[in-house]
């Protein structure tokens, strides 16, 4: 009795881990002591006994076809939507992403990796047999000093590299300098100078995207009152590797801030043949569709209630 008791309360803890705390199958397995099998054996065994019960609204159109309408509407390459499984869209997401990339990412490609909570999620989810020793992987933006560990692009440049056993470059500086002298001093480092270099000659992008300045609290440690006050009188609605832009998809004026940012501007990142956004959720849909206008991005992974959103709002143009 007390062993089909302790059953239950394994479950429901493992449920609310993974739907209300957004943990990954890997990440609640370290935390209560059993296998990713056991979890994932677990979450199946409570939605049976009905302790999860997950509703789907039948879709007016398949995923498939609303894949192929959001890549026209937008002219993108490639478009990915998560169906919404788990009711937690950030692992939705990610799911989805780390299976794209795992079959996506070929050999012979240099790649440059971003930030972003969803981004580092589904690199931690990648799971490949491929060996990929001529890719090379290397971070799109320095580090941050105030930004937590597993987000910071360094340790995702090295998880995912590791994960196809492929090379990797790194950036040992700070991504924002306290002033252009500093900076321009910074960039006459050999092992800098190879990294900003290779920027001009990415075959492929993988970036977050962030929310409205308005909305998020990353910046508030980082950047000053006055540069984040310059941001919201832009209504900056998005950025990616902390490069900012408005709801019309142009480039934030960052005036003397820009000489300050060591990372691949957004014209740069322009001219990269392959660009994948890896963002969703409702508070994201403005900066999306501003990356797509300015054409920051050309393909996307995304969830399914984002992209109906993104061809409802294109629909009014």
């Amino acid at each position: 009795m007390n062993s089909s008791k302790n059953q239950r309360e394994r479950m429901v803890r493992i449920c609310k881990l993974y739907y209300l705390e957004n943990y990954t199958q890997s990440q609640i397995a370290k935390v209560v002591g059993i296998s990713r099998s056991q979890v994932s054996r677990l979450l199946n065994e409570a939605r049976r006994q009905g302790l999860v019960e997950i509703k789907i609204h039948e879709n007016i159109i398949s995923t498939s076809e609303l894949e192929k309408l959001v890549k026209k509407k937008f002219n993108l390459v490639n478009v990915i939507i998560a169906e919404s499984i788990s009711g937690n869209y950030l692992n939705d997401i990610s799911n989805v992403a780390s299976d794209f990339l795992a079959n996506y990412i070929e050999d012979g490609m240099i790649i440059g990796i971003s930030w972003g909570r969803t981004l580092a999620r589904t690199i931690d989810g990648i799971i490949t047999s491929k060996r990929l020793r001529n890719t090379l992987f290397l971070p799109l933006l320095g580090g941050v000093g105030q930004m937590k560990y597993e987000f910071q692009m360094n340790t995702l440049v090295e998880k995912i590299s590791n994960a196809f056993n492929a090379s990797s470059f790194y950036l040992h500086a700070p991504a924002f300098f306290e002033d252009q002298k500093a900076l321009e001093i910074m960039l006459k480092d050999g092992s800098i100078q190879i990294v900003t270099e290779l920027w001009e000659k990415l075959d492929m992008a993988i970036v977050g995207i962030g929310e409205p300045i308005s909305l998020s609290n990353a910046f508030k440690p980082v950047f000053s009152p006055d540069f984040l006050s310059m941001l919201l009188k832009q209504s900056a609605v998005g950025d990616i590797a902390a490069r900012f832009f408005t709801e019309e998809g142009k480039p934030c004026d960052l005036g003397k801030y820009s000489k300050h940012i060591l990372g691949i501007t957004l014209e740069q990142l322009k001219n990269v043949p392959q660009v994948i956004g890896i963002a969703g959720g409702n508070e994201k849909i403005s900066a999306i569709r501003a990356a797509i206008k300015g054409k920051f991005i050309n393909s996307l992974v995304t969830d399914i209630l984002t992209a109906r959103e993104l061809v409802k709002e294109g629909s009014k143009e």
